[in-house]
């Protein structure tokens, strides 16, 4: 049977994933669909596989094998999402910023390496060959409202850029420390680009600093030195010889939850309204502010829906060059959105270098008659 395609036509995007979930189920073809809420109520159950997996850990691993006992013949090895994130805002105002860059890299490290459970050897076995970890961020929308900076601008890209190659220069050299302290690299790390040098290629080959002259202004009221190509060459040797200690480094997830608790906005993605409504178990609706909104900054807290995928997708592609894992990159469309504006944006991030997309969220107006109409923010 032949690839199932869908009627060249303009349709509502949430038509758009009924019938792609139809099409599977009529003809086999295996479509994935990643849902918004997995725990809703399935129509087509055993035929649409349903995923709440975060998209940013991209890792190699293998498969065990077992005998007819469920024993194991040979373990392979599995995933463990070591992760932390840090508060760029924090990050910004910090009086170290390579130290914290270094402590958070040592400390993941630590819970890599005391992620031994006997009861799934392949995670343990997984983690002592590759000791990955996950460095993340988050309040990026927060803090560049905070500085003047629409999420999106061209100041916005410029800020992001240095601000993850910076991350991604000091997260090395940390690595690399720990390799020449303990004489230990990753396992296979002989065969990697880390070690012929190619990684550092586009780091070495030209001197580089901010585009615009507000970023620039950022980082030196700051302290916080960008790296050079001579720091750059000299990390490369350095990794070269003592190889870097973790085979994968940055990964950027979602951070919801943490986010609110930290005074922040939500990983590196725009906010989804000024102010949100979250419904909290028995504590029912519960209102958040976005991180550093103030009266004099609102114009700079243009929510994910009216930003639109474009931008994001540009303010991703901006720190996607200097992550070696993924980025959790959900796109937010209003509820009028139409397959063709879902395609645009599939097609923007393919060409811009977007290694995966997570969620797709619509806006829901706050409907008539509800408890949250007349509320500052608008939809839900």
């Amino acid at each position: 049977m032949g690839r199932p395609r869908i009627r060249s036509t303009t349709i509502s995007a949430r038509e758009f994933f009924k019938t792609l979930a139809e099409l599977q189920f009529e003809s086999g073809y295996p479509y994935v669909l990643f849902e918004d809420t997995v725990n809703r109520a399935n129509p087509l159950a055993g035929h649409v596989n349903m995923s709440n997996l975060c998209s940013e850990i991209l890792q190699v691993n293998a498969p065990s094998e077992y005998d007819a006992a469920l024993g194991y013949e040979s373990v392979g090895r599995d995933v463990s999402c070591n992760l932390g994130s840090l508060n760029i805002a924090r990050m910004m105002a910090a009086p170290d910023f390579a130290g914290s860059v270094e402590t958070a890299v040592r400390a993941l490290t630590s819970v890599s390496e005391q992620t031994d459970i006997d009861a799934v050897p392949s995670v343990a076995a997984g983690n002592a060959a590759s000791h990955a970890i996950g460095l993340g961020q988050m309040n990026l929308h927060g803090y560049l409202a905070s500085q003047r900076i629409h999420y999106g601008s061209a100041e916005g890209i410029d800020f992001t850029d240095a601000y993850f190659r910076t991350v991604a220069f000091h997260a090395l050299s940390a690595s690399n420390r720990i390799a020449a302290e303990r004489g230990e690299s990753f396992e296979g790390f002989a065969r990697s680009a880390y070690a012929d040098g190619s990684y550092f290629e586009k780091y070495v080959r030209e001197s580089w600093e901010p585009a615009t002259p507000r970023v620039r202004e950022i980082f030196e009221r700051a302290g916080i030195a960008l790296p050079t190509v001579t720091q750059w060459e000299n990390l490369r040797d350095a990794v070269m010889e003592h190889g870097p200690y973790n085979a994968y480094l940055q990964a950027v997830p979602p951070t919801g939850s943490i986010s609110y608790i930290n005074h922040a906005t939500a990983s590196i993605h725009p906010v989804a309204a000024k102010i949100e409504i979250r419904k909290e178990g028995k504590l029912g609706r519960v209102y958040y502010p976005a991180a550093h909104l103030s009266n004099e900054n609102l114009e700079f807290f243009e929510d994910a829906y009216e930003i639109g995928p474009e931008k994001i997708i540009d303010t991703y592609a901006a720190a996607t060059q200097h992550v070696d894992q993924g980025l959790s990159l959900t796109l937010f469309f209003k509820d009028t959105a139409t397959t063709r504006d879902l395609n645009r944006a599939q097609i923007h991030a393919w060409r811009k270098g977007i290694k995966t997309l997570y969620y797709i969220r619509l806006r829901q107006l706050a409907l008539e008659g509800t408890a949250v109409e007349g509320c500052v923010s608008c939809a839900l």
